[in-house]
């Protein structure tokens, strides 16, 4: 039943992400056409681009907090438990995340990993130290999100884009370090290094096949815009997934109510910002917080096809997360990140065939290197797999004796 189950979620992270990588970019990077009947009685160009990311991230936020509802509650169907406890709210209240620590000693946390780390503290609290990590996650989450998408209205492709997100390994392992002081055998800093030169040669050599093109005014500051906008995209996905490891280290957590509760949070924080109006610092949609749900609906009136892409991006990301979260509570991180790595290339390389995206050999050269350094991960941690093996069966049999 366990390899059934690795299947179930394997095919569903490939078949939801693959889906839902097809329309952000078709949602992001292609533009709509007016419909014959306004292109007369309008002097707007015939071609228009969707450009409120943060109604798509809201958008995501809603339909993942609705389908992780429904999922808690049909997998509880049966249980004398109350509603708020199935959904996993009762975390929230400071006894309700006291209950969920593990390895309690003396009220603190002990999380058993390498090196020191900064434990929530188990001092009684009017707020839930649970709660204020879901916050933590879900603004790094949200923020993290709008970068990506603003970094592809300037300049950055969305394979490039791909390609990074592939490299979560480098922000993560850093942010591991800094934040929470863990440790790891050298042969992470290698995979760090190979990952770093793949995808600065898959950046570095495509930008100088563009520079042969002629360079409009503003593209090159545009790029660099795009360039630090993904920076700071990668930075916050460090922080992110180094705080979600440290909140299931510290707390026995269902993985689809971590979902649930973050979704709930990071919808609460953009429908906010759609609603007051707040100034824009990124400059991608032009507008100011309510001014950028005006001009989303105004988009949707204008082409109302897009209401297919915009629910079927939303879905298939809700599900996605439901057999990521699933994968992650039943296998581990490294299974999840498996997956994940290899479903990122399938990614890039329908985004390539599809879209119609051209690469220099020096850039399939730079996506090689950073998966022969994830492919070091892959082997190391399957022999740490096997050694981890060897010692229980070992332990076993000396308790047999």
């Amino acid at each position: 039943m366990t390899l059934a189950h690795l299947v179930i979620c394997t095919g569903s992270i490939y078949a939801s992400f693959l889906l839902w990588a097809l329309l952000q970019e078709r949602l992001t990077t292609t533009p709509y056409t007016l419909p014959i009947s306004l292109q007369h009685a309008t002097n707007e160009s015939r071609n228009e681009f969707f450009k409120s990311p943060l109604v798509l991230n809201a958008l995501q936020a809603i339909i993942c907090t609705v389908i992780a509802a429904i999922y808690l509650t049909a997998r509880s169907i049966g249980s004398k438990e109350p509603l708020h406890v199935r959904l996993g709210f009762d975390a929230l209240t400071p006894a309700g995340a006291d209950k969920l620590r593990k390895n309690k000693q003396n009220g603190v946390q002990v999380n058993g990993k390498s090196g020191k780390s900064k434990a929530v503290s188990a001092s009684p609290s009017r707020v839930s130290p649970l709660l204020l990590r879901y916050i933590q996650i879900a603004a790094s989450q949200s923020v993290s999100s709008l970068l990506a998408l603003h970094s592809l209205s300037h300049g950055i492709s969305y394979p490039t884009l791909t390609l990074a997100k592939s490299c979560k390994l480098v922000p993560v392992l850093f942010a591991n370090v800094l934040l929470y002081r863990r440790k790891f055998a050298p042969y992470k800093y290698v995979v760090v290094l190979l990952v770093t030169v793949g995808i600065s040669m898959f950046m570095l050599f495509g930008e100088s096949a563009s520079s042969k093109k002629k360079i409009k005014p503003g593209q090159e500051r545009s790029s660099m815009v795009g360039l630090l906008l993904l920076l700071g995209n990668q930075a916050l996905d460090g922080i992110t997934n180094s705080t979600q490891d440290e909140v299931f280290g510290t707390y026995t957590l269902s993985g689809p109510k971590m979902m649930l509760i973050m979704n709930a949070i990071s919808a609460a924080l953009m429908g906010t910002s759609l609603l007051v109006p707040v100034p824009t610092f990124l400059g991608g949609s032009g507008t100011e917080g309510s001014g950028e749900l005006a001009s989303a609906l105004s988009f949707i009136q204008r082409h109302p096809e897009i209401l297919r892409d915009l629910f079927g991006y939303a879905l298939a990301g809700a599900l996605g997360q439901i057999a990521i979260f699933e994968t992650l509570e039943r296998f581990g991180s490294l299974t999840l990140v498996a997956i994940t790595v290899t479903r990122k290339l399938f990614t890039m390389l329908l985004s390539i065939v599809v879209y119609k995206h051209t690469l220099k050999q020096a850039q399939w050269l730079g996506v090689l290197i950073v998966f022969v350094g994830l492919g070091i991960e892959a082997r190391e941690k399957k022999r740490e797999g096997m050694a981890k093996k060897v010692l229980a069966e070992k332990r076993a049999a000396v308790k047999d004796a």
